[in-house]
């Protein structure tokens, strides 16, 4: 493979998202990669291939049918990609809920003519012009996970022993005397907006919280897509984590063909803000003192500083970059690998340290 053909490509960064991503968690997420099988479920609407195997069997979520993926300009890359939290925890307020539920973020990115630098693509890249692809099902897809339990009843977060308004009392008689069900919160992560300002190890993604319980109705969530709470994770390796290259085992069929794996990945973010709850209780104005009780109990609308996230988890992406028919390499790759699943070429371990440059040989240009 002829490395140094690439290195004037046009500049593209991929990281997590969340997880990598990604963030997400039953909270956010983010990192990346050995193709964990513990993986959430993906979307209920297909991406229009089968499930692929092998080095490619995380991506089953990615949107490479979509036609921006077929015009990607000459000497760019197509990715998909998996990102993967298995543990971690999130501090919003004055709750810290475990994410126990494992959390999985699928996108696609391609650069594509005739498009402006920006968007998706604010900082920690030079000249490029395209976007994040949501899976088929759109961005809510791109956030796969789980509610976790919050730690805290739902009659000590409305502060019930001092309960004076109505509405409240007669919610925290419920919880009391009803199911165990009715004394539980449950805080499920949803995304609420596009993955933004990719800068390799940082991105910016936008989430909101549904706090579940059968008293709080179906609407009761912190954040929201007009209000989310944005997080700016920073990813680092984890002692015994890896950074491996593994390329396509058929490189005659799928020419400049890769998946770039890191594992034992950590992200954290100790900087964003996170405001009041909306929506929670039996509905119009009643929720309203029901809401200002759940602030007063979590402690929020909360400032940076206060709250916090820490994911555990891994990061893959899969990437062509070859001269033309990078989606369809990429397609035909995924496609193939459900015959030989068990097929795999020599993977290369790299010092964390170089992500950069690798990036730099499969077809992304760093600052």
């Amino acid at each position: 493979m002829n490395w140094s053909r690439w290195r004037s490509s046009r500049r593209l960064v991929v990281t997590s998202a969340a997880a990598l991503a990604l963030v997400a968690v039953g909270v956010p997420a983010a990192a990346l990669a050995a193709h964990p099988a513990s993986h959430a479920k993906t979307a209920a609407a297909g991406p229009g291939y089968p499930p692929p195997g092998g080095i490619y069997a995380p991506f089953t979520n990615c949107p490479i049918l979509n036609p921006l993926m077929q015009e990607t300009v000459s000497g760019s890359a197509v990715i998909c990609s998996d990102g993967h939290v298995a543990s971690g925890s999130i501090t919003i307020g004055n709750i810290t809920t475990p994410v126990v539920r494992p959390v999985d973020v699928q996108f696609g990115g391609a650069q594509t003519p005739n498009s402006d630098f920006g968007g998706d693509w604010t900082t920690g890249i030079n000249t490029f012009s395209g976007g994040i692809l949501p899976p088929p099902a759109g961005i809510p897809a791109m956030l796969k996970t789980k509610p976790d339990l919050i730690p805290m009843s739902l009659t000590s977060t409305l502060g019930c022993a001092t309960a004076t308004d109505r509405v409240v009392k007669s919610l925290c008689s419920q919880a009391e005397n009803g199911s165990a069900k009715d004394n539980e919160v449950f805080a499920l992560a949803q995304s609420a907006g596009q993955l933004t300002n990719f800068g390799l190890t940082t991105w910016t993604q936008r989430l909101k919280f549904k706090l579940i319980n059968p008293l709080l109705g179906n609407s009761c969530y912190i954040g929201n897509n007009n209000q989310p709470i944005v997080v700016n994770p920073n990813i680092t390796l984890a002692p015994g984590g890896q950074l491996l290259e593994e390329p396509d085992p058929n490189p005659v069929k799928h020419p400049n063909t890769v998946v770039l794996d890191i594992t034992a990945a950590i992200a954290t973010d100790t900087t964003f803000t996170a405001p009041g709850v909306t929506g929670c209780g039996p509905g119009g104005a009643k929720n309203i003192p029901v809401d200002e009780a759940l602030d007063a109990g979590a402690g929020l609308p909360a400032a940076s500083g206060v709250n916090s996230l820490t994911l555990n988890g891994t990061f893959g992406i899969a990437d062509c970059f070859n001269t033309k028919n990078q989606a369809n390499i990429l397609l035909s790759a995924f496609k193939d690998s459900t015959q030989t699943a068990g097929t795999r070429a020599s993977a290369r371990q790299i010092p964390f340290s170089q992500l950069h440059s690798v990036l730099r040989h499969i077809g992304f240009h760093t600052r």
